[in-house]
């Protein structure tokens, strides 16, 4: 037991190396960017300034942290959020921090996704359903409004 072999064994430096490198890499895989492209989080307090005062479409998801599907639907409102910026705002609202205002889109289940322009609610989507169900919606209300635009002219 007290032989030298041993102890070399035990205190190989290239086998300590090697458990640096994969914890390094396990702490790399957990990096994320602070600056996300993802849907904001949004309170009552600036409900009005960034949803019915915006001068884009608006979709909102409400959502609850106890939720699962919230997590999928999440992930999809997020991903619209990058790929259309600057054509479309998404926020998120969780329902048990401001109940009042979910209350008053008459939001009974989550997730459930509105979408909002020039301040008024246009479509809803309550539920976990595919990307391109809340992409479509996206364009309908952009064809929506071209429409009304052109009636009105």
């Amino acid at each position: 037991y007290g032989s030298s072999s041993a102890r070399r064994w035990a205190h190989r430096p290239d086998a300590a190396s090697r458990i640096r490198r994969l914890t390094t890499r396990s702490r790399t895989a957990r990096v994320s960017c602070a600056y996300s492209t993802g849907a904001e989080a949004i309170t009552a307090c600036s409900w009005n300034q960034n949803v019915i005062c915006s001068d884009v479409p608006v979709l909102v998801e409400f959502w609850a942290s106890w939720c699962g599907p919230c997590k999928m639907v999440h992930r999809i409102v997020d991903e619209i959020a990058g790929e259309y910026a600057g054509r479309i705002k998404c926020y998120k609202l969780d329902t048990d921090d401001y109940p009042q205002t979910a209350n008053s889109y008459n939001i009974e289940r989550v997730p459930t996704v509105l979408l909002f322009k020039d301040g008024e609610k246009i479509h809803s989507i309550t539920g976990t359903l595919p990307k391109a169900v809340y992409v479509s919606l996206c364009y309908v209300s952009a064809i929506v409004v071209s429409v009304g635009l052109l009636i009105l002219s």
